[in-house]
């Protein structure tokens, strides 16, 4: 994958704030020194999704998030990783700049399309980037929210190419706090990572209170 400066810059003042809880200046330096490299290293053994896909941030974070693990296991542990992605997206400032509230029907439907657009995509693009997500979507199954699923995660075939399958589960958890953040609940039955044909997304509103 083509290395975008953008998704490490946007990275950078997350994982800098927790890191400043746990250790000095000198080591956050090293730190980030470290994981910058790694975060490279990992772009040039991913499959070329297409640096213009429109679910190619989803990858690009990804990458960026792992990379202060793998670069700095005798500082980093799994633990740690989990609860730096979960303070971020715990952040006041993430939940004031969210503009999605899922209860909102005009929410769910725009994300909906967005995912449609991103399948649109992927469909345009196969020949070029056929490692790229492949979404299906069924109206039919549920009557409130939004429901699709992968059969093709290019974040599940990453890790599980580069021996790294202890760390996607971590990364499926995202899903979750993305959704929550934007007032949203993820019912999930399914993950690539876990071995199924699938991962599958049927998300409503989190004031919904028995969902069909």
């Amino acid at each position: 994958m083509k290395y975008k400066p953008i998704y490490w810059i946007i990275s950078k003042p997350f994982v800098g704030k927790y890191l400043k809880k746990h250790f000095d200046k000198k080591s956050i330096k090293t730190i980030f020194k470290n994981a910058k490299a790694e975060y490279k290293r990992l772009l040039s053994r991913a499959d070329d999704i297409g640096s213009d896909n429109p679910m190619a941030s989803n990858l690009y974070f990804a990458l960026v998030i792992v990379s202060f693990l793998t670069a700095n296991r005798d500082k980093i542990t799994a633990e740690m990783l989990a609860e730096m992605i979960e303070s971020t997206f715990n952040s006041r400032f993430l939940k004031k700049l969210m503009p999605l509230d899922l209860n909102r029907e005009k929410d769910i439907l725009f994300m909906k399309h967005r995912m449609l657009r991103a399948s649109k995509w992927a469909a345009k693009h196969k020949n070029e980037h056929p490692e790229t997500w492949e979404i299906n979507f069924d109206d039919n199954l549920h009557k409130d929210g939004s429901y699709y699923y992968f059969t093709k995660c290019p974040i599940a075939k990453f890790f599980k190419d580069n021996d790294m399958q202890d760390l996607t589960h971590m990364l499926c958890e995202i899903d979750y706090l993305a959704i929550k953040l934007a007032k949203g609940k993820l019912i999930r039955n399914c993950t690539l990572a876990n071995g199924d044909a699938m991962c599958d997304f049927w998300i409503v509103g989190d004031k919904v209170k028995n969902p069909r």
